[in-house]
């Protein structure tokens, strides 16, 4: 398996809206683009979120980054500040 992750401090005054854009415009291509497993997303009380996409394959998460990368820029437009991201491979224990 393959994961891929972001990390962004969220303003508080989008996030409702953002979370309301997300189950609309992204998690349903995500649920339907071959090779996805599971996406977690973890909210912190001080604005922190990290998103964590799990793949079948590095090279199906690589197909999907087109569209990764509009919903990223979506995000900049909400005003939420990327602080991280990075992909590898995952080991379940």
């Amino acid at each position: 398996m393959y994961a891929r992750y972001v990390l962004r401090s969220m303003r508080a005054e989008t996030r409702a809206a953002t979370l309301a854009a997300a189950a609309e415009e992204f998690w349903p291509k995500l649920r339907e683009a071959p090779g996805f497993r599971k996406f977690l997303l973890v909210q912190t009380d001080d604005g922190q979120t990290l998103g964590i996409a799990v793949w079948e394959s590095e090279e199906q998460a690589r197909a999907f980054e087109p569209i990764a990368a509009a919903w990223q820029h979506r995000l900049d437009g909400f005003g939420h500040t990327l602080q991280a991201r990075g992909e590898g491979t995952v080991t379940e224990i």
